[in-house]
């Protein structure tokens, strides 16, 4: 990784550390005092802000889009090349899906406006041990809107340490939350033991693979939309440790309901010991080329803004 790039996740890093759940509170609160409306009235003034100030975030996003555009040749998205206007319309996006999220914490968005495809993977997998593999990607937390009839315990990698007051807050606005955090710096013999338990019970792991933790060395380089990009191996390695089934799976907006997108990787990573880099790199490439698929039908659903390629 290069030092701009540390630098750039670091800022990342910090900026959620210091942010806490603050605004998470304040967005509820202006949720539940008037609706959907009045928090969009907010977001646009924070994300106008955001987007004129956040000169790194905002240059991110257009170099996604332009990156997105160049790849897709004739199957681009978008009819020219993007500019500013594109990566203004990415942040109101991103507002949007926080609502989104809003809504989904408390149990407002019914399992009715989720659209499924694919869903034959997870009813394979219902009760059993398996691997999630999610992206900074829409909403992967409707998810949980799907769990009315299948009750299915899932747990969720995070590389922060606020997990124990975010599922404090969880069980706070919903207590039928089935939900739990758990927080990692990396994943180390502890964390796959006690995700062995987890796997041993039929329950699920979530982790996301788009985003390398801060001050991690445990990177990979693949090609992204055409160009080289550093992404995390720790899924990989999570994978090839506990030998249970990985699916991917995307979950964002699309008009007035959601689809859920649920892909099989693998029934086993099984990394050799000679080539276990080449290796990961090829499975890494098959949810890769998924992640490609769904930023060609959703571009501006893509929420990593900081500088992702290595050149």
């Amino acid at each position: 990784m290069t030092d701009s790039q540390q630098n750039a996740g670091d800022t990342w890093h910090d900026i959620k550390e210091r942010g806490g759940l603050l605004p998470l509170m304040l967005m509820l609160g202006f949720y539940r005092c008037g609706g959907r409306w009045l928090c969009r009235i907010v977001l646009y003034f924070i994300i106008m802000w955001y987007w004129l100030f956040a000169v790194t975030a905002r240059q991110a996003s257009l170099q996604y889009l332009q990156r997105l555009h160049r790849f897709a040749g004739t199957q681009s998205p978008f009819q020219t090349q993007p500019t500013w206007t594109n990566s203004y319309t990415h942040f109101m996006q991103f507002g949007e899906c926080i609502l989104d999220k809003i809504e989904g914490w408390l149990g407002h968005i019914p399992e009715q406006r989720l659209q499924l495809f694919g869903h034959e993977y997870f009813q394979q997998h219902y009760q059993k041990g398996t691997i999630i593999i999610v992206s900074h990607f829409g909403n992967i937390e409707l998810l949980r809107a799907l769990k009315s009839e299948h009750p299915q315990k899932i747990n969720v990698l995070v590389y922060q340490k606020h997990a124990s007051q975010f599922n404090q807050f969880l069980k706070k606005i919903n207590d039928k939350a089935d939900v739990n955090l758990i927080s990692v710096d990396e994943l180390g013999i502890e964390t796959a033991i006690l995700l062995q338990e987890k796997m041993q019970q039929g329950e699920w792991v979530i982790v996301a693979a788009d985003r390398v933790p801060v001050q991690s060395d445990r990177v990979q380089n693949v090609e992204f939309l055409g160009e080289t990009a550093t992404l995390p191996q720790g899924a990989w390695i999570l994978a090839n440790l506990l030998k249970v089934p990985v699916l991917a799976v995307f979950c964002y907006r699309v008009q007035q309901n959601f689809q859920v997108h649920i892909h099989h990787i693998s029934d086993q990573v099984d990394l050799p010991r000679k080539n276990r880099l080449s290796g990961m790199q090829q499975v890494t490439q098959l949810y890769i080329a998924c992640l490609e698929q769904h930023c060609l039908r959703a571009p501006y659903q893509w929420f990593n803004f900081y500088q992702f390629w290595t050149k």
